[in-house]
């Protein structure tokens, strides 16, 4: 479900400091594949934001993960109420109604993300694009295992020629630049996601990497430290900065030594 934009930056004007915070730490626990801990970040800004869609969108699909169906549907018609146009609710709405054999409700729900979600010129409904987009990545990944970096690179740009907002495609695009020495286009693809979504750590570790390869070493550690504001407990970005020469204690988090 890539492609949402950042969160973080969409917390609502008069949004307490640590509402912010709260989404940038749920949104790294989401990238991992923590759902749980996701759904506890996005339910602790629901308490100060119950109306907000995307959030609330998030925490359904983390409740639909977890295996709580019923759960998760309250969550989008939730989101559906403030927002009745939100495609992406409807999407995820439909396949856990679909998942609950509720079959005529989720024809109905893929029926109205398709009409609200068409890409004009591609062709394709909406969720047909995306699991196109989706096969050709994964089509990639086989390449990649099998030592054909070229090959995978191709996969991934017509994937991305599908949904260009899928982020994750892209962070593995950019990876493929990187093992064949394309520096400048694996920096170029990074900076693309980091305009989309600043929240999103994986890329923002893997653009620091590529720095330090380049030799920008102090541009590396800048984006190491900002992983660190996002995720204090990030091993990666803590593993890098040591790496680097930077003392744990020397790293700040929040403005304050983490000694």
């Amino acid at each position: 479900m890539e492609g949402w934009e950042d969160l973080g930056e969409l917390a609502p004007r008069g949004s307490p400091p640590g509402v912010k915070q709260l989404i940038s730490r749920a949104e790294a626990a989401w990238e991992r594949d923590e759902f749980s801990a996701a759904l506890v970040g996005f339910r602790e800004v629901l308490k100060v934001h119950p109306d907000f869609p995307d959030i609330r969108n998030r925490a359904g699909f983390c409740r639909a993960m977890l295996g709580d169906h019923e759960g998760a549907l309250e969550d989008f018609d939730r989101a559906l109420e403030v927002n009745p146009e939100y495609a992406e609710a409807h999407l995820n709405r439909a396949l856990v109604l679909n998942d609950l054999g509720r079959y005529a409700e989720a024809r109905e729900a893929f029926a109205r993300a398709r009409d609200l979600d068409d890409r004009p010129g591609e062709g394709f409904p909406a969720d047909l694009g995306n699991r196109i987009a989706e096969e050709h990545a994964k089509l990639g990944d086989l390449y990649l295992q099998a030592d054909r970096p070229r090959s995978a690179l191709a996969e991934y740009r017509k994937a991305l020629d599908l949904r260009p907002s899928f982020v994750d495609i892209r962070n593995r695009l950019a990876r493929v630049h990187a093992v064949l020495g394309e520096l400048d286009e694996a920096v170029a693809e990074l900076n693309r996601i980091l305009e989309e979504r600043p929240s999103f750590i994986a890329a923002r570790i893997r653009l620091g990497a590529v720095l330090r390869r380049m030799g920008r070493t102090d541009e590396a550690v800048a984006h190491w430290r900002r992983c660190l504001e996002s995720d204090p407990a990030d091993r990666r970005a803590r593993a890098y900065l040591a790496s680097a020469g930077v003392k744990i204690e020397e790293i700040e988090v929040g403005g304050k030594s983490d000694a």
